[in-house]
């Protein structure tokens, strides 16, 4: 019988840690989990603000996600490109590892690129100072490094082409950690995730920014305009819940090599305001605007997910029922803001 995991999660307090780390602790009994970020622990709030009706306010954790404070789960406040690092990888001795953690605003372009990179690097050097018996590393890349492609959708061998620095560091990150598969022996798996989207995520994201405008229509705080990009352009969109699925098969069956995460379905930023409205009921009352100057200078982009199904994974959020949740979280957080203020 196989001995317990112990699951060392960077980047843990982030949007998909947090729904990741859910995951684990809900599908594998046994397992002891050890989170590691640069922020204060926060049991009832995600990191980031959303706006609710003009205001910022912190945003709360979903209910299901609460139940991440289990006696196998511990946090620890750390920078990874911290000293101490290699001291934390000793002990806890880790026999899996998920880096999860990446800037993505904050800075430059080459800011985020350095940084990124660093931190990846600073990771892999503590793993290998540190004698940790790594079953497997498993690096979440993003579908971001296919850039621009003409053929849809993209395989995993499709040749990497970013366009900007976060793409560019997860390309710089996922050649590390190739070579320190080479090196160390470790298997190592990259996962690409696509467009990610559930209840709670960030603004900066599109799933975000649109739920964040239909929420301020819903509470009569702004007029009944949606404004977004191209929506001619289209995207691979994939439930958190499900991306944290999709990478627990792979943990748990000791994946190898580059997977695509997403959902395989070609969507329409069109298609998937038009389902945000529907589910606001607002059909009748919403006007859509686009800026059509604004050239996407990746007009298509969707995941061959032939690989990560053989996995035995399948999507069970579908795109509507995402946008649903998304939009409940939303009408609570209103909720909320209006009985605290």
């Amino acid at each position: 019988m196989a001995a317990p995991h112990r699951y060392l999660v960077t980047g843990a307090q982030g949007f998909v840690g947090r729904y990741l780390i859910n995951c684990l602790l809900s599908h594998a009994d046994d397992s002891t989990i050890l989170g590691i970020g640069r922020s204060p622990q926060r049991d009832l709030h995600f990191l980031h603000p959303l706006t609710c009706v003009a205001q910022r306010v912190r945003a709360p954790l979903p209910e299901p996600l609460r139940a991440s404070r289990s006696a196998r789960y511990s946090y620890l406040s750390i920078d990874l490109l911290s000293d101490k690092l290699t001291v934390v990888v000793s002990q806890f001795r880790p026999t899996a590892v998920i880096h999860l953690a990446a800037s993505l605003r904050g800075g430059t372009d080459e800011f985020i690129s350095l940084n990124n990179v660093r931190s990846t690097k600073s990771l892999l050097k503590a793993l290998m100072t540190s004698g940790s018996k790594v079953e497997v590393f498993l690096l979440a890349s993003s579908g971001g490094v296919y850039g621009r492609q003409e053929t849809q959708p993209i395989g995993e061998d499709a040749p990497v082409a970013p366009i900007d620095g976060y793409a560019k560091s997860k390309v710089g990150s996922e050649e590390m950690v190739q070579d320190f598969a080479e090196q160390s022996g470790v298997p190592v798996a990259i996962a690409r995730i696509f467009n990610v989207l559930g209840p709670g995520q960030d603004e900066l994201h599109l799933g975000g920014r649109l739920v964040s405008q239909i929420g301020t229509i819903l509470s009569r705080a702004t007029p009944a305009v949606i404004r977004t990009r191209s929506l001619a352009s289209t995207r691979d969109f994939l439930d958190v819940r499900d991306v944290s699925s999709a990478l627990a098969l792979i943990l748990d069956q000791n994946r190898t090599g580059i997977y695509n995460v997403g959902s395989g379905v070609e969507t329409r930023i069109a298609d998937l305001v038009m389902l945000f409205v529907q589910a606001a009921e607002l059909r009748e009352a919403a006007r859509i605007e686009s800026d059509s100057n604004v050239i996407d200078p990746i007009p298509r982009h969707v995941a061959s997910i032939q690989k990560i199904v053989a996995t035995g994974f399948r999507p069970t959020h579908p795109l509507a029922v995402s946008c649903r949740d998304m939009l409940e979280y939303y009408r609570r957080l209103i909720l909320f803001s209006r009985t605290h203020p």
